[in-house]
């Protein structure tokens, strides 16, 4: 039975009664994103707000995850900061794809989990070279598929088409993760219907389905590992030692 996590939706629409209908719609895990601008302006109370909708979600009996998401651009070493302060507070951290240099750090550091792709993000050989090597998230989101605008909708569609053609051809489908990125219950959809978007986008129906499901509980479980110390760098496994030492 397929596991559906919805790895971006905005802390803020994250209500008890949200979390609900998100379970009703056939999810059980969800990211809680915090942007890097509220993170930044007041830590303690966006990482409280974190930890408060983790224990709404266990009571909806909905897996939240916890997420920083890096939705503006910054410099290098504004970046390095965050990282360096904040990683081990959660269990994702995520980059929008925004410009050269943002995407290049974020696909080089092995801290940042998820490139997060919008129409006219460009990933170059280089990047998909670390995004193999570090096992991170291609990320593409179903709110610009959702602009009012039919031309931008259609735009939007092209690009990540694109996308999913290219991580294809580069044997890179079990990055690919899609999420709805709602900042509001409107924009929630069923898995199965975010699904059909990706075929209409020329993937088949079981690897768009992976890409709700097996694809995003296997970053999360990996990151979850590597904050337990289980994992302490990718593809590095510490197994549990016996008391005969073996």
């Amino acid at each position: 039975m397929r596991r559906f996590i919805d790895l971006l939706v905005s802390i803020e629409a994250l209500t008890r009664e949200n979390l609900r209908l998100l379970r009703e719609l056939g999810f059980s895990g969800v990211g809680a994103s915090i942007s890097v601008g509220r993170l930044l302006s007041n830590p303690a109370a966006a990482l409280e707000a974190l930890k408060s909708v983790k224990a709404a979600g266990e009571a909806e009996g909905v897996d939240v995850v916890s997420r920083i998401t890096v939705d503006e651009s910054m410099s290098e070493g504004a970046l390095k900061a965050v990282l360096r302060k904040f990683r081990r507070c959660v269990e994702v951290v995520s980059a929008y794809a925004l410009d050269r240099k943002l995407t290049a750090f974020a696909c080089r550091d092995a801290r940042v989990d998820v490139i997060t792709l919008l129409p006219g993000s460009r990933l170059l050989r280089g990047d998909l070279a670390y995004v193999r090597e570090y096992g991170k998230a291609v990320e593409i989101l179903v709110v610009p598929l959702q602009a009012e605008d039919p031309l931008s909708c259609a735009k939007a569609l092209a690009y990540y088409s694109d996308v999913v053609k290219l991580l294809e051809r580069k044997k890179l489908l079990k990055a690919l993760i899609l999420s709805s990125g709602a900042s509001g219950p409107d924009a929630f959809r069923d898995p199965r219907s975010m699904a059909s978007l990706l075929s209409l986008m020329g993937l088949k129906y079981d690897a768009a389905l992976d890409a709700l499901s097996a694809n995003v509980a296997r970053l999360v479980t990996e990151c979850r590992d590597k904050l337990a110390g289980v994992v302490p760098v990718r593809g590095v496994r510490i197994v549990g030692v016996g008391a005969n030492g073996h």
